[in-house]
């Protein structure tokens, strides 16, 4: 790779000199070199991130690469974010890190990822995707983080990288995510919640969809059948309610579409031998349109 330092220096000065692009054959002519090496100066340059490449046609255009050192937005940023070399030793490490981790630039750099001690760095796979990542293998993970007694949940992602000199590295940015995940658990916590109220309810609910099938019910529902609540989902409720092809005359998710307002109705149903009461509420989707409905039925059946 050092030899070609020359020659791959003098075609990144000619790209940057030539914005709107060249040809494999237009710097070729321009330093005097054949066309075939050339084309692998290139794919070097394409690989480590300091050419890129447009087709048009047949043709190959090499433009100077437009990015951005990642040096100069390391410390933009709210990640944290790490830097290693081929032997896995740090390279650089941006502020938030240190911050975290309380210490100095100087007491890191160097040393290599394997005997440094702090335990964000003993997360078993993050040493394990480095390895992979010197391989060409991208990686993301999550893992928990106990600092002092404070929890944080991390994303951890192994980038493989290729410095200036193109040697190959490792960039890891870690992700603070602990917000994103304890709204997860809380959000889980409330669905569980919510399942639990849901079939606690002595009331028949069932979920509808525009076309009457049934999305879920309660227990409730289902016992009224004698079968479980997920052998009602994706049945018409016709079929399980009135044992029917078809739609009930006094059908309260009729009244829903049409008036796209709560309907309440009140019927004997000789399918289950009960004196029913039904009240059918709309469910909207974001353009106002009914995209379901909730349907609560009561057994008002008056004993003897």
């Amino acid at each position: 790779m050092e030899s070609y330092q020359k020659e791959l220096t003098h075609i990144r000065t000619i790209l940057k000199n030539n914005p709107k692009g060249m040809t494999v054959t237009d710097i070729s002519r321009e330093i005097d070199i054949n066309r075939n090496s050339v084309a692998k100066y290139l794919d070097i340059l394409l690989i480590s991130g300091h050419a890129e490449m447009v087709t048009f046609g047949p043709a190959k255009v090499f433009f100077p690469s437009r990015r951005i050192p990642l040096s100069a937005i390391l410390n933009f940023t709210s990640d944290y974010i790490v830097l290693l070399d081929r032997e896995l030793k740090f390279l650089q490490i941006n502020d938030n890190l240190l911050n975290l981790l309380n210490v100095e630039l100087g007491d890191i750099i160097g040393q290599n990822i394997e005997d440094f001690t702090l335990s964000i760095f003993k997360i078993p796979e993050i040493l394990e995707n480095a390895k992979k990542a010197l391989d060409g293998k991208e990686s993301s993970i999550e893992s928990n983080y106990i600092i002092g007694s404070k929890e944080l949940y991390l994303g951890i992602k192994h980038i493989p990288t290729t410095f200036d000199d193109g040697e190959p590295g490792v960039t890891i940015i870690i992700e603070d995510i602990t917000k994103r995940k304890k709204s997860e658990q809380k959000m889980k916590q409330a669905v569980k919640e919510w399942e639990v109220t849901f079939n606690s309810v002595s009331d028949m609910i069932s979920i509808l969809d525009e076309e009457y099938n049934i999305v879920k019910v309660n227990k409730s529902f289902a016992n009224l059948f004698n079968c479980k609540p997920e052998d009602c989902i994706g049945k018409k409720c016709y079929e399980i309610l009135h044992g029917k092809n078809e739609t009930h005359s006094m059908c309260p998710c009729k009244k829903v579409q049409s008036t796209k307002k709560p309907a309440n109705v009140k019927f004997f149903e000789p399918n289950v031998g009960l004196e029913l009461d039904i009240t059918a509420s709309p469910i909207f989707d974001d353009d106002g349109e009914i995209s379901g409905s909730v349907h609560i039925m009561k057994n008002i059946t008056k004993k003897d």
